[in-house]
């Protein structure tokens, strides 16, 4: 079957669809992106990722310009043409292209490249999994809250993970937790729930977003506030969010057990409530 991608105002194969090499996305990470989870007719929280990309390009003044129903529409289209009912939507926006320059010219038409991975969502809240996870240096640059393509300091850490069959590295600046490499990281202690603050030390991840508000119409006790390494150790649970695995438990940090190896009640709860949400 063949698979189809947009580029450009385009929907052509993807064997055939290339870019420059010229593109300042691939010369110089000059360049954001968006994950966006599908299900059925369901663009899970759609709004809140297109407002995120507006401020990413917005940030970096990329003059891409756009309104919520058109982009929705080729989002649409391209599922259709993919033949898909579940995956994820990958966009990503670059410059564009200029001969190799540090500084760009203002009237560049910037690259943009929709495509369709492969996902499969674990439709049991039953079945919930827990995963490991390790720590790991923060290395990143100091505008985190911008969803650059600039990820090399992301890929060290995920490899370490991966070489250490962790799901997931939970990055650490100056003895503080920020965030996962591809996720936000939450722990519950003493019934409290506790994640980073928003701010540039961090991504505003769409699914925290959505557990936020999951938590205050349920009245859950609730602090966004910096918390030490030690205190994830100790923690009574921890788990990730993001659009790709949702709410996920975290049962094991490098050697120290979580939550006697098991989900939470508090978590167990969440990724219940965030099911019904998306479904």
């Amino acid at each position: 079957m063949k698979r189809f991608v947009y580029l450009n105002n385009k929907f052509i194969n993807f064997k055939t669809a290339k870019i420059s090499i010229e593109d300042r996305g691939f010369q110089f990470a000059d360049s954001v992106y968006e994950v966006i989870a599908f299900k059925e007719d369901n663009l899970i929280d759609i709004n809140f990722h297109l407002k995120r990309l507006k401020f990413s390009l917005k940030s970096i003044s990329i003059r891409y310009k756009f309104t919520n129903s058109s982009i929705i529409k080729i989002f649409n289209k391209l599922i259709k043409m993919n033949k898909k009912n579940i995956g994820l939507l990958y966009l990503q926006i670059s410059r564009g292209v200029q001969s190799r320059s540090h500084i760009y010219k203002n009237n560049i038409k910037p690259t943009i490249v929709i495509y369709i991975l492969e996902k499969k969502f674990n439709p049991n809240i039953k079945n919930i999994k827990c995963v490991s996870a390790i720590t790991y240096p923060d290395l990143r640059w100091k505008k985190r809250d911008i969803k650059s393509v600039s990820l090399l300091p992301n890929i060290i850490a995920a490899k370490e993970a991966g070489k250490q069959k962790a799901y997931e590295a939970i990055l650490i600046e100056n003895g503080y937790v920020t965030e996962g490499t591809a996720s936000n990281i939450w722990i519950v202690k003493n019934n409290y729930l506790i994640t980073h603050p928003s701010n540039s030390d961090i991504l505003k991840g769409i699914t925290r977003d959505s557990i936020i508000k999951i938590i205050k119409n349920n009245n859950l006790k609730f602090k966004q506030k910096k918390f030490k390494k030690e205190l994830l150790y100790n923690s009574d649970e921890v788990f990730l969010t993001s659009s790709s695995s949702m709410v996920m438990p975290i049962n094991k940090i490098d050697n120290k057990i979580i939550s006697n190896g098991k989900i939470g009640k508090i978590t167990y709860k969440l990724a219940k409530l965030y099911n019904l949400k998306i479904n």
